[in-house]
């Protein structure tokens, strides 16, 4: 938007250089030379603020985590990178007797079914098996997170890592694996992608879906606080 304006900006004043050369009949030649000078500065201004307005890709508007556009997320960052907070929706899948949903960590976006994608987020019922339906009407729900196919490791955090990372640290008690983790409403949880350690990704459900007779959908919180 910038750049149109600019270029517009540059229009008008070619328009009146042209106007003066065209009705002042006795112009100096150092007046001449400055009104030619203006010209050539302002045509170059527009050709190079058009050209930028044309070639400027929409994904810049995008939020990013590690330098990608994030795709699939429903809200932009409340922050900057590295403590920006995205929220993503994850679809519970209704084929199966346990509802459950699956997240890319990188970049944050729900998996196109409950089991493509680098965690799967499930909901099951006390005391029933995979044989009858979990989690319908008014069952109670536990809800749980498992890495999928080795992809990540888990961690529950000490603290709250979206406002202080040493949150995920081993050396404050947090233990990763690479099995179920029960979950709990508004806490921290840590995640590395397999075989980078470097990188923390942090993710917390605010409150579990009531829906009844089954939960449709999870909405997650995540950021990534350490590379």
């Amino acid at each position: 938007m910038v750049d149109l304006v600019i270029a517009v900006a540059a229009v008008v004043v070619l328009v009146a250089v042209a106007v003066v050369l065209v009705r002042v009949r006795r112009l100096s030649r150092a007046g001449v030379s400055a009104a030619l000078a203006v010209a050539v500065i302002a045509a170059g201004s527009f050709a190079v603020a058009l050209y930028r307005s044309q070639t400027t890709s929409d994904t810049e508007d995008l939020p990013t985590v590690l330098g990608s556009p994030v795709v699939g997320v429903s809200a932009s960052a409340q922050q900057g990178l590295g403590t920006a907070i995205l929220k993503v929706q994850v679809p519970m899948g209704s084929g199966d007797k346990y509802p459950q949903g699956a997240l890319w960590l990188q970049p944050p976006r729900p998996g196109t079914d409950a089991y493509t994608g680098d965690l799967s987020l499930l909901c099951s019922t006390p005391g029933k098996d995979e044989k009858v339906q979990n989690c319908a009407g008014a069952d109670e729900r536990v809800w749980s997170a498992e890495p999928l196919q080795g992809r990540a490791t888990i961690g529950a955090a000490s603290g709250d890592p979206f406002a202080d990372p040493a949150a995920c640290q081993e050396s404050n008690g947090v233990k990763y694996q690479a099995g179920y983790l029960p979950l709990t409403a508004g806490r921290g949880y840590c995640l590395h992608k397999a075989g980078d350690d470097a990188v923390v990704f942090v993710f917390r459900v605010p409150s579990f879906p009531a829906e009844k007779p089954l939960p449709a959908r999870i909405d997650v919180e995540m950021s990534v606080i350490g590379v």
